[in-house]
C-alpha cells in the first residue's frame, strides 16, 4: 500500500471516529430526553392524592389527557430518533472497525517487511564480506595454485548470483 493511501485511510477513519462521537452524543440526549418524558408521565400517574381517586368524578388522567398524549408522542418520536441513530452507529462502528483492522494489518506487514529486510541484508552484508575476503585469498593463490583459485573464483560467482538473486527478489 502506498503511504499516500494509508494516510488517506487513516484520515477516513479520524472522520468515521468522529462521526460515531457526534452520533453518541445525539444518542445520549435523545435518551435524555425518552427518561424525562417517562418521569414526567409517572408524575401524573402518581399525582392523585388518594382523596382524588375516591371523591372525583373524574379520574386525573382524563384531565390531563391532551398533556399525556403530546408527552407520548414526543417520547415516541425521541424513542424512534434514538433507535435510527442507533443503526447508523452501528454501521459506523462495523465500518470503523473495518478501516482499523486494514490499517493495522498494513502496520503489521509494514513491521513483518522491515524486519525480514533488515535480516536480509544483515544476511548479504555477511555474505559479500566473505566474499571479498575469499576473492583476496583466492587472488594471492593464482599463481601458486591456479586450479584451486579457479575453484574458489566459481565457489564465488555462483554466491555473488546467488546474493544478486536475492536482492532481485528483495525489490520486486
Amino acid at each position: 500500500m502506498r503511504l499516500e493511501d494509508y494516510h488517506a485511510l487513516y484520515e477516513i477513519l479520524g472522520e468515521l471516529r468522529q462521526e460515531a462521537a457526534t452520533l453518541e452524543v445525539q444518542i445520549t440526549y435523545s435518551f435524555k430526553h425518552v427518561r424525562e418524558a417517562d418521569a414526567y408521565l409517572k408524575t401524573f400517574e402518581n399525582h392523585e392524592s388518594e382523596d382524588v381517586r375516591v371523591f372525583s368524578p373524574k379520574k386525573m388522567d382524563t384531565l390531563h389527557k391532551e398533556e399525556m398524549k403530546r408527552i407520548q408522542e414526543e417520547k415516541y418520536i425521541y424513542e424512534k430518533q434514538n433507535r435510527e441513530l442507533r443503526d447508523r452507529k452501528a454501521v459506523l462502528d462495523g465500518r470503523i472497525r473495518k478501516l482499523s483492522d486494514v490499517i493495522h494489518h498494513h502496520e503489521q506487514d509494514d513491521s513483518t517487511r522491515k524486519d525480514g529486510l533488515e535480516r536480509l541484508h544483515g544476511t548479504i552484508a555477511k555474505n559479500l564480506g566473505e566474499l571479498a575476503l575469499r576473492v583476496e585469498t583466492s587472488s594471492a593463490q593464482i599463481e601458486k595454485k591456479p586450479f584451486q583459485a579457479r575453484q574458489d573464483f566459481a565457489i564465488i560467482a555462483k554466491c555473488l548470483r546467488d546474493t544478486a538473486d536475492k536482492i532481485k527478489n528483495m525489490t520486486e
